[in-house]
């Protein structure tokens, strides 16, 4: 009795230094974000700029202590068991408690560049013509009924189904249309746009897509490309305001985004979802951008659904979760990207040998440990081969790869043009540049490739900031390395993003330069091959090609795939879980 009432008191504590945590930590994030124009999307030239002053890290470090020590005592009691506010209260009324790291800037798809403004807006409240099938891999219909392709692979005609928007306008090929060429007047989407000629509404429930080349990958443009209601964005534009300034009902989704500030995201079910009325009715994401916080409130029960789990604190989290209530696949991969254009310490990075004294001296395993805690695997092509049926395999040994050799790294410095005297003082490479924080995996990752440089020769500082400060820097390629990460798309396709200079915002390697050394023509016209054929046996080898050209330059160098972990509380039913793009509208209440 004495350990349940202790249990009682302490998670009770937790739960009110977590409030007073994060509403302390998420008002000085705000102030910090209202204080500076925000850049997320370029056609609005907004910019957010976050510095977390000394005052706030002590703050954090002081409730973030207490919150741990709670924690621990509270552990006492048995831990899984959800206390948030849905005990004794009808599953309509009931709210399903999610975490977000950053508060939610717009209402507006096209201006999602975060994975979690995805999760929340590109899955649950707009569509697209395809929905992808995480679980399992792949596409499958959603908005689009029936598609017909003609023979020669450059009509489209899609058939749409009998959804309607949340505002209760059926959808129709107009507004298909409308929403494909706005999308097309935002260069973020040229890398899955550019193909595409012409779009016409051939009746209400038809649209005719003509491409200017076949293009195999066409279904993840179907996935990427979502639809809006044209009638009520021309109506919010006409009356004077931005289109995701405030909520709306313009998507075809199954939640309605009812509310949303520095501090949360609201979600409620639209009861006339052309799925079926989803069985969970309303949705509220906490901002808390702390990790350890995001750990703390999940254990003390005041969240339901809990995604990419710290897998430093996997073991942890998955027992407080409870048996066959929590998942961990690989699905990310990062690498470093070197800028061999970078002005730095005298173009020093643009000479080959460097690049590749650079790629010898990381230690993939000490990367892993160190932002992975063990939970990943080397990578040495973009990515991971369980995931994309037509992936080159890099044991077939046609192209080339690296792993830890400090001597090959010494030797190449060597054949560089440097003395032994000079490489015992330490050659200076430049800046590994990254967004997040030191604590964070990536930033990890900097500190273990300065240390590996470090050891071989080579000195680097390391530089990490906030996505909207740092995220930039790196797409335009204002830095001398960068860590980079990527989620798993299905289609080895995804590697366009990197290579093709079309890919405005993804672009990380400036191949076509007036002063590049490298075929970028020959490359890009392997990208456009690549999509252009069906063929599993032709697209491996046009994209085996393609990747060795790339690993030739020396300046995209694969680290690691990463695992992502999901757990989630035993008041939910989740029956299928994706490792990043999850469906709430597939969850149920468990009792």
């Amino acid at each position: 009795m004495f350990l349940q009432k202790t249990a009682i008191f302490t998670k009770g504590l937790a739960k009110t230094l977590f409030i007073v945590y994060n509403q302390q930590y998420n008002v000085a994030y705000s102030q910090m974000q209202r204080s500076h124009s925000f850049e997320r999307e370029d056609k609005k030239g907004r910019k957010i700029k976050m510095k977390e002053e000394e005052p706030m890290k002590k703050i954090t470090a002081l409730l973030l202590a207490c919150l741990m020590m709670v924690s621990l005592l509270a552990g006492c009691g048995g831990g899984s068991t959800n206390t948030n506010d849905n005990a004794n209260v009808a599953p309509e009324d009931r709210v399903l408690h999610m975490r977000t790291t950053s508060a939610l800037l717009s209402t507006d798809w096209q201006a999602s560049t975060l994975t979690d403004d995805m999760k929340i807006l590109w899955v649950h409240v707009f569509e697209g013509l395809y929905g992808m099938d995480e679980a399992n891999g792949g596409y499958f219909n959603l908005l689009a009924k029936d598609i017909a392709v003609s023979e020669d692979g450059l009509t489209y005609t899609v058939t749409l189904q009998d959804a309607t928007f949340q505002n209760g306008d059926p959808l129709t090929a107009e507004d298909v249309v409308f929403s494909y060429k706005l999308a097309m007047e935002n260069s973020r989407f040229n890398y899955v746009t550019s193909f595409i000629s012409d779009i016409t509404a051939q009746d209400e429930k038809t649209v005719v897509f003509t491409l200017d080349y076949p293009y195999s990958a066409i279904a993840h443009t179907f996935w990427t490309i979502k639809v809006v209601s044209q009638r009520e964005y021309n109506e919010i534009v006409a009356s004077g305001k931005e289109f995701g300034t405030e909520p709306h009902t313009a998507g075809t989704g199954p939640y309605i985004l009812t509310e949303f500030d520095a501090n949360f995201v609201k979600l409620k079910a639209y009861d006339g979802y052309w799925r079926g009325a989803p069985d969970i009715k309303n949705v509220e994401y906490r901002v808390i951008t702390e990790n350890a916080a995001a750990v703390i409130a999940f254990k003390n029960g005041e969240l339901d659904y809990f995604t990419d789990v710290p897998l430093t604190d996997w073991e942890s989290v998955k027992a407080a979760s409870g048996e066959n209530n929590a998942m961990l696949k690989a699905n990310d991969i990062h690498w470093l990207g070197i800028n061999y254009l970078s002005p730095t310490n005298n173009n020093i990075l643009g000479n080959e040998k460097v690049r590749e004294a650079i790629f010898w001296a990381i230690n993939k395993d000490d990367c892993i440990t160190a932002a992975t805690a063990g939970y990943g695997s080397p990578a040495y092509e973009y990515m991971p081969s369980e995931y994309v049926a037509t992936s080159p395999n890099y044991r077939d040994g046609k192209f080339a790869t690296y792993d830890y050799a400090p001597d090959k790294a010494h030797q190449c410095l060597l054949d560089a043009g440097f003395t032994e005297e000079q490489i015992a003082s330490g050659i200076d490479v430049g800046t590994i540049l990254t967004y997040g924080d030191a604590s964070l995996p990536k930033g990890k990752e900097c500190v273990v490739i300065q240390a590996n440089l470090a050891a071989c020769g080579m000195k680097a500082e390391v530089e990490t900031g906030d996505y909207s400060a740092v995220g930039p820097r790196m797409y335009s390629q204002d830095y001398d390395m960068a860590i980079f990460a990527d989620s798993g798309n299905y289609d080895y396709n995804n590697i366009r993003q990197q290579v093709d200079s079309e890919s405005v915002g993804m672009y990380v390697v400036r191949f076509k330069d007036d002063k590049s050394p490298f075929d970028w023509q020959k490359m890009e016209e392997l990208v456009d091959a690549g999509v252009a054929t069906a063929d599993t046996k032709e697209r491996y080898d046009i994209y085996t090609e393609l990747w060795s050209m790339v690993m030739d330059t020396k300046t995209i160098y694969p680290i690691l795939h990463t695992g992502v972990g999901v757990a989630w509380s035993q008041n939910i039913n989740v029956p299928d879980v994706p490792p990043l793009y999850y469906h709430i509208e597939k969850m149920t209440w468990a009792n």
